[in-house]
């Protein structure tokens, strides 16, 4: 059996035997049923193959909700990205952990090998043939002038290798996060740390994308933007997740988090704990993911000497510069509003 499906049916496997209450696609009240994409990442560790992370999401959220966000929205909920902030948290416990099985002296383990197994093909450049091949109409979308110097989701269809913010109907607020096609290619560089994590551990990247529907030339195309791809895709032929995207389907509202070695668990709706108002003042909705609590968590392991949150992030200048030459390179990235607030 290949690697990819050995990775593919742990991943679905483990998916399909967690109990959680509300978490799931469902059938709603119209008959409609929901669908999703599921991520996770998996550590290889010579023979065995551990999945650390189950997470779904197709949502998020518009750009000008950061204005009131102060760090304790989750703004980006597509599975992959929830997946790889997920692993961040991980890394976060597993520093002061002494009985760690990754973490070794402060440092992760360089002889451990990580995938990302993504049941869909990435939103963004590496998806746009994928996602024409499976449409009734094949009449590719017509060229328009872009409204805020970048392409919103699958704006100018036929125009491959460019940067693109999530896919949107086209009369939502605009969400300038950009696609995970574009924020993977730059983690090829940068590798999958999080500015929080970059305190603690040297960069850590991901050796396998592991993705069923995906041809060698788009992801050729899509991942050798920037120097070097060090991504290898893997596919399966499992089919035992029964969530896919589906013509009379709906994209699913709410998003799954489960971190598989603590047995912790999330439902985010709209970037907050399912079932809370963003504005609840109490700060009762925000998840373990978000920035704030994030930061926390960093505290209780190593001082930081800085007062805002968009302080600490510029006073790595080397991790800003490494991202300033990756966005010139793709071209046309238009930053996210701020989401700052005090440490």
């Amino acid at each position: 059996m290949s690697l990819g499906d050995l990775i593919a049916n742990k991943v679905i496997e483990k998916f399909n035997n967690l109990t959680v209450k509300n978490g799931k696609p469902i059938i709603r009240s119209n008959g409609v049923e929901e669908w999703t994409v599921l991520a996770s990442i998996v550590i290889i560790d010579g023979d065995e193959i551990e999945p650390i992370t189950l997470t779904t999401g197709v949502k998020s959220l518009p750009d000008e909700f950061r204005q009131f966000s102060n760090g304790t929205l989750v703004q980006d909920c597509h599975a992959e990205i929830l997946s790889i902030r997920l692993f961040n948290y991980f890394l976060l416990k597993e520093f002061s952990n002494s009985n760690s099985k990754i973490v070794v002296d402060g440092k992760f383990r360089d002889d451990l090998k990580l995938a990302l197994f993504v049941s869909e093909p990435p939103c963004g450049d590496a998806s746009m043939n994928y996602v024409l091949s499976n449409m009734k109409d094949s009449t590719i979308w017509q060229v328009k002038e872009s409204t805020v110097g970048i392409n919103r989701g699958r704006d100018n269809f036929g125009q491959l290798g460019l940067v693109r913010t999530k896919p949107g109907r086209s009369d939502s607020l605009i969400a300038l996060s950009k696609s995970c096609s574009d924020k993977l290619c730059v983690k090829q560089v940068m590798g999958i740390n999080s500015a929080i994590t970059s305190e603690l551990y040297e960069p850590i990247f991901i050796d396998y994308l592991v993705i069923k529907n995906l041809d060698q030339v788009d992801f050729d195309r899509c991942f050798n933007r920037l120097r070097g791809n060090n991504f290898k895709l893997l596919t399966y032929n499992n089919d035992d997740y029964k969530f896919n995207k589906a013509d009379g389907k709906a994209p699913a509202i709410k998003c799954l988090i489960h971190l598989i070695p603590t047995n912790e668990t999330q439902i985010l709706n709209n970037g907050v704990k399912n079932g809370s108002v963003i504005k609840d003042k109490n700060l009762k909705f925000k998840s373990f993911l978000c920035n704030k609590l994030m930061m926390e968590q960093l505290k209780q392991v190593k001082q930081v000497n800085h007062t805002t949150y968009l302080e600490f992030k510029q006073s790595n200048k080397s991790r800003q510069e490494l991202k300033k030459q990756c966005r010139e390179i793709l071209q046309n990235w238009i930053c996210t509003s701020y989401d700052n607030f005090n440490i």
